[in-house]
């Protein structure tokens, strides 16, 4: 006699599975702007959240050197300095979550701090790039950069890794005793766009000048951060920006409004700091807002 099949459908609602100790995380774009300068702690209490520095005034100031005859008059030189401050600014993120979400459901809680600490990261990292100095803004790389002025060279079929080579040409100019640049920053189209670039017979172009994986053009490091705008770039020394931060991330629990008869709370977590490119380095650095439009001048 055959007897009915036992199989899986005959348990009701069975639940069980094998539980992953590990949450899936969500897709974010890469964090590279702020990795490219060194970070200074901003110690004590009675510093007013600001940043005081000076510079010399490259307006005013004048280099008199030159020769002189026996018994002629010395040349005089003018020294001026500027003072300049920058405040600090705060990025931060909040989340309402309920008592019973921490006290019943551990794994997921260890989660939150950890969002919204990356939530901070990814604002900050935008702030690097675009932020415009308005209001609670930071003063980002695309403000602090002066614009790059592509000018006719006649470079054949000029490509993004003539550009590149034009405008360290820029910055190196009779600069070159202070700065060396050393990065572009890119977006990936772009980024792309130039490696992927190929001759009249659909050879790959690769420029004696660059690495084999593309990724270092003349001795500058291509870097990838999507927050960059695409058909932009900003090149610039590394050495000359500096972010100055209080230190680490402060995290912390309270009770906003009715919260403490609902039985719920709030999660904050904020982070203070500013990126600071002197006026008298902001010459170490450029931007090229139009990247499609600069190579027709290049090739012009």
């Amino acid at each position: 006699e055959i007897k009915a099949l036992t199989n899986r459908a005959a348990i009701t609602n069975n639940e069980q599975a094998l539980d992953l100790p590990d949450i899936g995380q969500l897709a974010t774009g890469r964090m590279r702007a702020i990795d490219l300068f060194p970070r200074i702690p901003v110690t004590g209490s009675n510093h007013n959240g600001t940043v005081r520095y000076y510079d010399w005034d490259q307006a005013t100031t004048v280099r008199a050197a030159a020769m002189v005859a026996e018994g002629g008059t010395f040349p005089e030189s003018t020294a001026k300095w500027e003072k300049f401050t920058i405040d600090l600014k705060k990025i931060g993120d909040t989340l309402p979550v309920t008592a019973e979400f921490f006290e019943d459901e551990a794994m997921f809680a260890a989660e939150l701090t950890m969002f919204l600490t990356l939530n901070v990261d990814l604002e900050a990292n935008n702030q690097v790039i675009n932020g415009d100095g308005t209001g609670q803004n930071l003063t980002g790389l695309v403000t602090s950069s002066p614009a790059f002025v592509p000018a006719a060279s006649g470079i054949s079929d000029a490509s993004i890794y003539d550009l590149i080579v034009k405008v360290k040409e820029d910055i190196e100019t009779d600069q070159d005793a202070k700065y060396m640049a050393n990065f572009a920053l890119m977006n990936i189209s772009d980024v792309n766009l130039m490696k992927l670039k190929k001759d009249a017979n659909e050879n790959y172009i690769m420029p004696p000048f660059v690495d084999r994986g593309g990724n270092v053009v003349d001795g500058i490091t291509i870097v990838v951060d999507n927050k960059v705008a695409a058909n932009t770039m900003i090149m610039g020394d590394s050495r000359f920006g500096r972010i100055y931060e209080m230190a680490g991330v402060q995290i912390s629990r309270g009770l906003v409004d009715a919260q403490f008869v609902e039985d719920t709370e709030t999660l904050k977590i904020l982070k203070r700091m500013l990126l600071l490119v002197r006026n008298v380095d902001k010459t170490g650095f450029l931007k090229v807002t139009d990247i499609s439009a600069a190579l027709v001048t290049l090739a012009s």
